[in-house]
């Protein structure tokens, strides 16, 4: 058992945003019982998907995807069906009012997630980061949900989670993805449509490792952890520098939702082998 903002956890693997469309996430909560489901990020008002190419694989287990937010709305949360598991509601916009006003209707989940780090569309995500501090204070005045902020592997990302902390933020989560392009070589244009886009899967492992060390050594704070995670030792891993829960996102995108059920059982036999609880693992590489 894990306890995060004074909830229960059965283990520490969730399903990290973005992930699990609205309409899939009961059948993925019944099939493969994660410990949690985080939604997409959600805004006040539909957003249309960037033209495809979205996402493209461009080493093994790396990914680049632009998909900007996509999503059919807050509204839609309402029509989600009852869950067995966790849920965890992620809320972004383009400015103050709109988060807030999107907070206010949120009336499903255990945690509320305010997504200020996705570099993937002008006006949204990564360009509110700045404004983190006012944002926190009035989504907190709206809802007595906790409130876990999700930065990006930015160079002030440690000010910015202060500034998150210090405006009554429950936890945060860490890492986004960091923005990159990539161009193809034949005719020399950019392969995503939107041109940049967020890389994610392995190849930003180590950069979640250092932020969620220094960020946890720092604050001593709740982390729902991630990036790069396709295998049980990546999740203790993470876990040892401080994160609590770790989500699974690019893995999934890989191998399918049983790389949930492979990773479970991968945990239990290191555990079962070390003679260790999870307990004994949060922050045990991070020296004090």
């Amino acid at each position: 058992m894990i306890k995060l903002a004074n909830i229960n956890f059965k283990d520490p693997l969730i399903i990290a945003s973005g992930i699990v469309p609205l309409n899939k996430i009961k059948e993925v909560c019944e099939k493969y019982n994660p410990s949690g489901i985080t939604t997409k990020t959600l805004t006040l008002y539909p957003l249309s998907p960037h033209n495809p190419p979205t996402l493209v694989k461009f080493h093994d287990k790396c990914y680049l995807n632009a998909i900007g937010l996509g999503n059919p709305g807050i509204q839609e949360l309402k029509k989600l069906e009852e869950i067995n598991c966790p849920l965890i509601v992620s809320i972004g916009g383009n400015n103050l009012d709109e988060i807030v006003e999107s907070a206010r209707k949120v009336d499903r989940g255990i945690i509320l997630e305010l997504n200020v780090s996705s570099p993937n569309r002008k006006g949204y995500g990564e360009s509110l980061s700045n404004y983190v501090h006012e944002i926190v204070k009035n989504v907190k005045g709206v809802t007595d949900k906790p409130v876990f902020v999700k930065l990006g592997p930015w160079d002030n990302v440690l000010e910015l989670a202060g500034k998150a902390l210090s405006a009554g933020a429950d936890g945060l989560t860490l890492i986004n993805t960091i923005k990159g392009m990539i161009i193809d070589t034949e005719n020399f244009e950019k392969i995503l449509h939107y041109g940049t886009g967020g890389i994610s899967g392995k190849c930003i492992h180590p950069l979640a490792v250092r932020i969620i060390h220094d960020i946890y050594r720092e604050y001593n704070v709740d982390i729902i952890g991630m990036g790069g995670v396709f295998d049980g030792r990546d999740v203790i891993e993470l876990m040892s520098v401080g994160a609590k829960l770790v989500g699974l996102g690019s893995v999934i995108i890989d191998e399918g939702y049983n790389s949930i059920l492979r990773i479970r059982k991968e945990l239990e036999e290191y555990l079962n082998e070390k003679g260790l609880k999870y307990s004994d693992i949060i922050g045990l590489a991070v020296k004090r």
